[in-house]
């Protein structure tokens, strides 16, 4: 329809092993595509429009920390500079360490000290 925002659908791996699922799913969502949009305003959007409970890091938002890494169409990328062009599949770096959706345990962490 002319005049109508562009969208783009988000298709986001989905998963909360602290309630006891292993199994994930994905679950789509239709996003107004706005100018220079990063997968992390994508993901933003997601969680205040449809799904507050969509877990994601964010930190410095500058593509300094890596700790947004996530897999977007399959390839590594950082979601805060990563720009949305199209429909979009958002999936964790790692699902064997996944937490939560895209959430994943970082691989720094030293579990033998107390």
């Amino acid at each position: 329809m002319k005049g109508s925002p562009a969208t783009v659908k988000a298709r986001i791996y989905r998963i909360d092993r602290s309630a006891g699922n292993q199994a994930g799913r994905y679950q789509e969502y239709e996003v107004p595509l706005q100018d220079r949009m990063s997968v992390l305003n994508l993901l933003q959007y997601v969680n205040e429009h449809y799904d507050g409970g969509l877990a994601y890091y964010v930190s410095c938002r500058r593509g300094l920390c890596a700790g947004c890494a996530v897999r977007v169409n399959g390839k590594s990328k950082l979601a805060c500079v990563e720009l949305v062009t199209g429909d979009v599949t958002i999936e964790p770096l790692s699902e064997d360490r996944v937490v939560k959706d895209l959430l994943i345990r970082s691989s720094h962490r030293d579990d033998s000290q107390s």
